[in-house]
């Protein structure tokens, strides 16, 4: 079961996920959609893939270690969104707007050994099989 409140932890509930290494498999801008492949250690089929809805902003090398995501607070998550330029100062005048935005995003977050992956997004999940469409 995934996690989906600010601040969790590990919201896959992936055991050690430090063994495992994300791919990015395929990103549809139409929809706004990130597909990862997550590998366990040197394998060469995906174990799993983790799929991003809604993705706002992405920062990631295309392969990397590490599959424990975390959920960052709403203001971690506005103050990203501002520091990109995706929303402006302005915003912040209007306590409203931003509690707005960061009601249907969430900043997700995997610690890697060289920078941390970022992901706003409007939801996160574990799929077993791709939709047929990617394969």
């Amino acid at each position: 079961m995934v996690k989906h409140t600010v601040g969790a932890r590990n919201i896959f509930n992936i055991t050690e996920p430090q063994r495992y290494r994300c791919q990015v498999l395929h990103y549809h801008a139409r929809v706004s959609r990130l597909y990862l492949s997550v590998y366990q250690e040197q394998a060469r089929a995906p174990v799993f893939y983790l799929l991003f809805s809604d993705v706002g902003y992405l920062q990631c090398p295309m392969t990397w270690q590490g599959a424990g995501f975390d959920i960052r607070t709403q203001d971690e998550c506005l103050q990203l969104l501002l520091d990109v330029g995706l929303i402006g100062a302005a915003v912040l005048r209007f306590p409203q707007a931003y509690a707005s935005i960061t009601e249907v995003v969430r900043l997700y977050v995997a610690e890697t050994p060289h920078q941390p992956v970022q992901i706003v997004a409007g939801a996160a999940s574990m799929l077993h099989q791709l939709p047929k469409a990617l394969l």
